[in-house]
């Protein structure tokens, strides 16, 4: 038996891993499974192999139960091995414990956080956890640690990104997201649009509006909200479509291609007054799109006859 963290860990090794301990920089995933009991009872409080997916975290993210990354980093790939923790390094457990089955997931964002005052006051939802929370108790691990991936070696979750980071993504996005499209997967083009314009928001709303460099992204994020609005349009989500061109026209009332998209989604949801302002503002700035102006035009028209039509039929039905 090993002591680690002043005796208030205490390992047992259960199957030897394989190589060299590892260097654990921060950044490093940690894939594993882990079985909690409650020490001197058989209590299993949670097993991570009943659960759809095995635990995954990533060091020095500020996981909050620290004494996991404490104890994995004592590990090698492939280990398995017990650990009895003193309570009062896991007096947080029932917190994680209680997220987990929420989620109904097995990795957590280091973001995810929960009223620790109001959890006490009203309970966890789970009574073994309550119980916890009011006896605290030592807790033992079983961990087997199934694979540890260096910084740089894994597709980092979006959580885990910083701003530089989210940066350096969007461009990439953007790509696939083309990518997608030109292979007719209009859904997936849209969602990797849609991870590029929130990453766009998150670092713009902590800019002020109109300086520089929030003038800049913000050209970033037109061609973007461009190529989702044409995904919508295929989609036929019209109210979509507006809602982002409009958006785009809001700072930019001469987009040719916002215009146009905007004005076909006006039409199919029956705007005709709204698609031929759009339309002939078109014509007056990009005479290349007269053709394609005029045939909505007509469109227009033909749509707009049709419905005067039957409004006249149903008039004479009813005077007749």
């Amino acid at each position: 038996m090993e002591s680690i963290n002043d005796d208030k860990i205490q390992k047992t090794l259960v199957t030897p891993g394989i190589g060299g301990l590892p260097t654990f920089s921060n950044g490093t995933k940690v894939s594993f499974h882990f079985v909690t009991r409650i020490v001197g009872s058989n209590i299993v409080v949670d097993d991570s192999y009943k659960w759809p997916k095995h635990m995954e975290i990533v060091l020095g993210k500020k996981f909050k139960l620290e004494v996991w990354e404490t104890i994995l980093k004592s590990m090698r790939e492939r280990e398995i091995s017990k650990f009895i923790v003193h309570k009062s390094l896991v007096a947080s457990y029932p917190f994680i414990s209680k997220t987990l089955r929420d989620a109904g997931r097995t990795s957590i964002p280091s973001t995810s956080h929960c009223c620790t005052a109001q959890l006490q006051k009203n309970g966890t939802g789970y009574d073994d956890l309550n119980d916890l929370l009011a006896e605290p108790a030592d807790l033992e691990f079983t961990i087997d640690l199934l694979k540890i991936e260096v910084p740089g070696s894994f597709e980092k979750e979006t959580w885990l990104l910083d701003e530089n980071e989210k940066r350096n993504t969007i461009p990439e996005l953007k790509e696939a997201g083309n990518e997608f499209y030109h292979q007719g997967k209009y859904k997936e083009a849209e969602e990797k649009y849609m991870l590029a314009l929130g990453f766009l928001e998150q670092i713009m709303m902590k800019l002020k509006p109109r300086e520089k460099e929030w003038d800049e992204l913000n050209k970033i994020k037109t061609p973007l909200l461009l190529n989702l609005a044409q995904c919508k349009l295929i989609a036929k989500d019209y109210y979509q479509v507006i809602e982002h061109c409009t958006s785009i026209l809001d700072d930019d009332p001469n987009n040719v291609k916002a215009l146009f998209r905007r004005g076909k989604a006006n039409i199919s949801v029956w705007k005709m007054n709204e698609a031929r302002e759009d339309l002939k503002h078109l014509s007056t700035l990009d005479p290349s799109m007269q053709v394609s102006v005029n045939r909505l035009l007509c469109q227009i028209n033909e749509a707009l006859k049709i419905k005067d039509d039957e409004d006249r039929q149903k008039l004479r039905g009813k005077l007749f």
